[in-house]
């Protein structure tokens, strides 16, 4: 583990044409989700901020967590395009490694940096790493 991440959970965003390939890592899957979240966020609006408004509930579902990650996200993109905020607290009422049902709160970004359009099943996996889990998920911009 790099000696720089003191196991924190961390995120790194790396460049395709057309494409970016969202790098996350956690110590656990509801922190990794949490953290893909704000990375999404991130990319929308660039600098975050503190979260303002009303909570808003998020459910998703897939197979498994690779699955589960990006119906994540994608629910997130959604919200975004339809209420114009990006979000970037997440409260997980119920978090298996199928499903989630979460309260999400964000900002009114001034701008949309990149928009997103959706989380990809491209190469997206999860897997340990280090104490904690790794995933990389491919969002179409």
């Amino acid at each position: 583990m790099d000696a720089s991440t003191n196991g924190r959970a961390h995120h790194a965003l790396l460049d395709h044409t057309g494409e970016i390939e969202l790098s996350v890592f956690a110590p656990s899957f509801a922190e990794l989700l949490a953290e893909a979240g704000r990375a999404l966020a991130e990319l929308q609006a660039g600098a975050l901020r503190g979260a303002e408004g009303e909570a808003v509930p998020v459910e998703a579902a897939g197979r498994d967590r690779e699955a589960l990650l990006v119906e994540w996200l994608n629910a997130l993109v959604f919200l975004s395009e339809t209420q114009k905020r990006v979000f970037t607290e997440f409260a997980f009422r119920e978090l298996s490694d199928r499903a989630l049902s979460a309260d999400v709160r964000g900002f009114f970004p001034d701008q949309i940096h990149a928009a997103v359009k959706a989380a990809t099943y491209h190469r997206v996996r999860v897997a340990p790493r280090d104490g904690g889990l790794e995933a990389r998920v491919v969002l179409d911009v």
